[in-house]
């Protein structure tokens, strides 16, 4: 049996999933493939927070509620939302295909740092990622309805920055003339005063994408030359290698890897996963698969949930997983940025 994530060049493992090229672009079955029994939505978490003495920023100047705080951390209530939740505090609707600007009444792109009337503040989902803690629970429950969980296909894809080349790769914090100083740490990146660019800092750092180096370069004396192609995190090998590519134009490019479910399962998988840099900001495969096809998990580059298509006992059974928010989907369902007809705006 290959090794827990050795890199895949036979693109043909893929292969399969060819007909979603038949699919319109961007429309759920152009992700995840027809023929299943079921479809699910898992929606991205978010996270909130408001200031621990007043318990609201209704009536709180966020540009200057920093200011001589030395310890920001300390100083907020932070914890993991659903969208349900943020529904709630915006009263919204909350629905298969919601979208989370809608539920928090902000145009799209422009979601971060909404604030409800209850209080607290919304940060942005993520793009692309489904996080490290979600995927592992959400495999657990994925290698249950597959004859192969220790064997299938975690496709990545090559666009995240830093993984086939060192563009892309940046830490963050503020310059210091002090040489022992800690620096480039998530710490330091939270002691920035302007929230606006802290949240721009962490958004891109977690991502891992390469728009990490557009947020540095347009930064005051900041350049960044063309690093050398298999200069980032994977080996040289796999840099140049092969790629498995869908929706031929549109930069769809994979990096295949060998891993089962029951590798995602595994909750310190970021700690081995070749394409992963700093645990932290754990990057998710785009495309997870079986060696058995009995489902198919897929994070499209470009949206904030993941979709699953599979058996029906499978959706009902991710739908019940406690710490995952899940509904069912059509495959026919809108999932574009106006596609919420539900929380329009009057």
């Amino acid at each position: 049996m290959p090794e827990e994530f050795e890199w895949v060049p036979d693109i043909g493992r893929g292969e399969w999933l060819r007909p979603l090229e038949a699919e319109p672009f961007g429309s759920i079955l152009s992700i995840v493939p027809r023929g299943f029994e079921a479809y699910a939505r898992v929606f991205h978490p978010v996270e909130r927070d408001r200031p621990r003495d007043t318990k609201t920023w209704q009536g709180v100047d966020a540009a200057t509620y920093f200011e001589g705080i030395h310890d920001i951390e300390a100083s907020l209530e932070r914890e993991r939302s659903t969208w349900a939740q943020a529904a709630a505090s915006f009263r919204t609707t909350m629905h298969a295909e919601a979208q989370y600007a809608r539920l928090v009444r902000r145009d799209y792109g422009n979601a971060g740092g909404a604030i409800a009337a209850d209080g607290w503040r919304y940060g942005d989902t993520f793009e692309g990622c489904f996080d490290a803690a979600s995927l592992t629970t959400t495999s657990t429950v994925l290698a249950r309805h597959t004859t192969t969980p220790d064997a299938g296909i975690a496709a990545i894809w090559e666009g995240w920055g830093g993984l086939v080349s060192s563009a892309g790769i940046a830490h963050f914090g503020p310059e210091s003339s002090d040489e022992g100083s800690a620096g480039n740490t998530e710490e330091d990146a939270a002691h920035i005063s302007d929230p606006t660019l802290r949240e721009r800092l962490f958004t891109a750092a977690r991502q891992g994408i390469a728009g990490a180096r557009s947020v540095l370069d347009a930064l005051p004396g900041r350049a960044h030359p063309e690093p050398e192609p298999g200069s980032g995190v994977l080996t040289r090998e796999a840099a140049a290698g092969p790629r498995f590519d869908l929706h031929g134009g549109t930069g769809r490019h994979y990096v295949l890897f060998e891993a089962g479910a029951n590798t995602f399962a595994d909750a310190g998988w970021p700690g081995h996963a070749p394409w992963i840099d700093r645990v932290m900001w754990a990057q998710s495969p785009s495309i997870l698969w079986p060696d058995d096809h009995s489902w198919v998990l897929a994070t499209e580059i470009d949206y904030d949930s993941t979709l699953v298509a599979g058996t029906t006992a499978l959706i009902r059974e991710l739908v019940r997983t406690s710490g995952l928010e899940v509904l069912p989907i059509r495959t026919d369902a809108d999932l574009t940025w106006d596609g919420d007809a539900l929380n329009r705006p009057e």
